[in-house]
């Protein structure tokens, strides 16, 4: 190859690596958070405690004065009456009426105030709802991401299975060449072989099922390429944890389903407050300013003025005229400006409403009663949840002594049956054992090693769960 030829080749080598984008492997984290922001369930959760902090913010707003400007331009033809001349007219009318009015509670029954407490009880419910959920998604991302983990490992055994059986079939092959053994003892490894991939197959099936667990949780379409961090398992050693009694401690004072029920009650308490307060009297003040404006409003202005003229004869002789000054009264009307109107007919009033209930058909007493049947069962939930609690820690304390138990169980019968295994190949290699004995040892083998296996991830999950519930971080 020429020196252009290995040139041109290095470019196309660098274009495809760079087109071609590096395979993504998933952490653990990356798929809690790619579960957290994709999850339906969740994201709904995330909705509705946004509606419940507008609630409490317009609660927050309902204590504060309302302040409201109106403005009614009216037409009117025919027949009427002026609202601010107070007199009849048969002309067409063009009134408008501007007024500012607000309006406050000062007193009812504290209904108000305890609305405002109850919806800050309801939002910081639901935040603890939310972290429930997340708790829930993390728990069964992290037991799918395990089981990943346990099948990539099974695969592995399997797949040193198979390699090993593959070395025995070569070397019976040569021990029925030379006469060594029967031809029988091949049979028998070969169908031995073919067991063990028939068991890396399985493994690799449950492998991608698995995935596909994973996947929907992370709400991602199934993909080919999809693979997660491995992670070596290291050396176990199992230990017994606190007692259930100190766990439950613990985990009521920072599991979030515990806090959502506790606000949840605290929150059906003063939905009885509120609706207590129907019983009480209710003060409003109101006030507002008010101005308005007519077209048929005028402003009448009378001048007088005295002339000198003869008012009278003396005597009713002619000729003896008596002078006097005789006074003269001219009207003008001038319609009234728009602006002198909003002026003039200004006015403003502060007002008081005092309604005291003396009957209502019972509605108090029906809404005091149904108040009191949530309160007894938002305190009944608050139980369940408590109880519920409780199991999940003594199942996951069982749980984990359990696992603890099976698994070094698991490592003694692994360590004794290596030896045993290490021996039996040892006399099948030298043709002194025959292939039935030798094969009934290997199943055992591989039977402990993938126990093994399953016992070593069991134990880890069973004790991220106690940890979970001691307020240790299981996601990293």
């Amino acid at each position: 190859m020429g020196n252009k030829s290995k040139y041109l080749y290095v470019v196309i080598a660098g274009l495809i690596s760079l087109s071609s984008p590096a395979q993504k492997i998933w952490t653990l984290k990356a798929c809690a958070d790619t579960a957290f922001k994709k999850n339906v369930a969740l994201n709904q959760g995330i909705i509705s405690s946004d509606i419940n902090r507008y609630t409490l913010s317009q609660s927050k707003a309902a204590l504060l004065p309302n302040l409201n400007l109106t403005d009614n331009p009216n037409f009117t033809r025919g027949y009427a009456i002026d609202p601010y001349t107070y007199q009849y007219t048969n002309q067409n009318l063009q009134v408008n009426n501007l007024s500012l009015n607000s309006t406050v509670t000062l007193f009812n029954g504290y209904l108000l105030m305890n609305t405002v407490k109850q919806n800050r009880l309801v939002y910081d419910a639901s935040v603890q709802t939310i972290e429930k959920l997340k708790n829930d998604l993390r728990l069964n991302v992290l037991a799918a991401y395990m089981q990943i983990l346990m099948d990539y490992d099974a695969i592995d055994v399997a797949q040193a299975q198979v390699d090993e059986d593959n070395v025995q079939v070569e070397q019976t092959k040569k021990f029925v060449e030379f006469g060594k053994v029967a031809e029988l003892n091949l049979f028998q490894i070969q169908s031995q072989l073919a067991a063990d991939k028939l068991i890396k197959v399985n493994a690799e099936n449950q492998l991608q099922l698995d995935k596909l667990t994973l996947l929907q949780l992370m709400e991602i379409p199934v993909r080919s390429d999809f693979e997660i961090e491995r992670l070596p398992l290291k050396d176990l050693l199992p230990e017994v944890p606190i007692p259930t009694d100190e766990i439950q401690k613990i985990a009521e004072n920072i599991m979030p389903q515990i806090k959502s029920a506790s606000l949840s009650t605290f929150a059906a308490l003063y939905s009885l407050k509120m609706a207590r307060s129907g019983w009480y009297p209710k003060l409003t003040m109101t006030g507002y300013l008010k101005t308005g404006y007519s077209s048929l409003r005028s402003n009448v202005t009378e001048k007088t003025l005295y002339q000198t003229e003869t008012v009278g004869y003396l005597n009713g002789n002619p000729a003896q005229p008596v002078i006097g000054q005789v006074p003269y009264t001219s009207i003008n009307s001038q319609k009234e400006s728009f602006q002198d109107q909003f002026k003039n007919n200004f006015s403003q009033a502060v007002g008081f409403s005092l309604t005291v209930p003396i009957f209502n058909n019972l509605q108090v007493a029906c809404s005091v009663a149904v108040a009191k049947a949530n309160v007894k069962n938002a305190k009944l939930n608050e139980l369940q949840t408590r109880n519920d609690l409780r199991k999940s820690i003594e199942t996951a304390y069982t749980n984990q002594v359990s696992s603890g138990k099976k698994l070094v169980a698991t490592q003694e019968q692994m360590a004794l049956e290596k030896e045993t295994y290490r021996d039996m190949e040892k006399k099948y290699s030298v043709g002194v054992l025959d292939a039935t004995s030798f094969l009934v040892e290997k199943n055992n083998y591989n039977k402990v090693s993938m126990s093994l296996i399953q016992a070593k991830y069991d134990y880890v999950l069973k004790a991220k769960i106690v940890d979970f519930y001691l307020g240790k971080p299981i996601i990293n």
